[in-house]
């Protein structure tokens, strides 16, 4: 998670998450998501939050401060790549462009999704490594992928400039989405969101976090384990993992950070 003081600082200007948003000509899941410190800032839209706080970036993103001066003073011998990555840790992607990931998996699926630019570079890498295999996880605008490198045929990174982002609200899902490497159509389950932050319970209850773990597991490299869940109906669903090309998760169900957030700001302008 990336640390960031936007929360205090909206607050104590008397904005929700709406208005901040609407000053920042972004969306209220993109606000929810950056302050809850769940999502990289794209550096434009990091200005227009901090612009709309009436704050300098190193104050709305203080570990920013000290790679954002260096980056400024243009010092002698300083590695871009070191303060991009100093900067990413603070919370900032400051790549130029948009990334978009588009793929086809084996039994034909195809698609795309947006990624940001410090995803973009790590996925670059893992393809360009022949030896890396098992699932490769990233998140992306409302949900989150797990791939199968396995079953990855064809992957094209493909960049645009930046635009301002619709703000057109998303409508919720609750459907995690199964591509097996027989089939071009995904299977579909409708889900409970997660209820805690796995990361921050020793001893959580599994069906609290069941969403959270399937990302942990695959990404730990348990691939050859079956992967399973209760959706919504109660029933267990299982997966022989090695025959998974991907899944895909609402990014809403597997952060309940954001949810409550969320639930806040909605209880209190009812109440207002």
């Amino acid at each position: 998670m990336f640390e960031n003081r936007i929360k205090e600082l909206r607050k104590a200007r008397g904005l929700t998450q709406r208005q901040l948003a609407d000053a920042a000509e972004t969306s209220q899941q993109q606000i929810q998501r950056i302050e809850a410190g769940n999502q990289l800032a794209r550096f434009d839209l990091a200005t227009r939050i901090s612009a709309a706080l009436g704050q300098p970036i190193s104050k709305v993103f203080p570990s920013a401060e000290v790679p954002l001066a260096r980056m400024k003073s243009r010092t002698a011998g300083l590695d871009h790549q070191k303060a991009s990555q100093e900067l990413e840790a603070a919370g900032l992607d400051i790549e130029p462009d948009v990334w978009t990931v588009k793929y086809k998996l084996r039994g034909g699926a195809e698609g795309n999704f947006p990624i940001s630019g410090p995803d973009m570079h790590r996925l670059n890498a893992i393809l360009q490594d022949d030896a890396e295999s098992g699932f490769v996880v990233l998140p992306s605008v409302d949900r989150q992928y797990a791939v199968n490198l396995k079953h990855l045929t064809f992957c094209q990174l493909l960049f645009d400039r930046p635009s301002i982002e619709d703000d057109a609200a998303r409508e919720k899902s609750f459907e995690v989405h199964f591509y097996l490497t027989d089939s071009t159509e995904p299977l579909r389950f409708e889900v409970e969101p997660d209820t805690s932050l796995l990361e921050r319970e020793e001893d959580p209850d599994p069906l609290s976090v069941q969403l959270q773990d399937l990302f942990y597991y695959v990404e730990m490299g348990a691939d050859r384990r079956r992967m399973s869940f209760v959706d919504l109906d109660g029933e267990r669903a299982f997966f022989r993992s090695d025959d998974v090309s991907m899944f895909s998760v609402p990014l809403w169900l597997i952060e309940p950070n954001v949810s409550d957030e969320e639930d806040d700001e909605t209880k209190g302008d009812q109440n207002g």
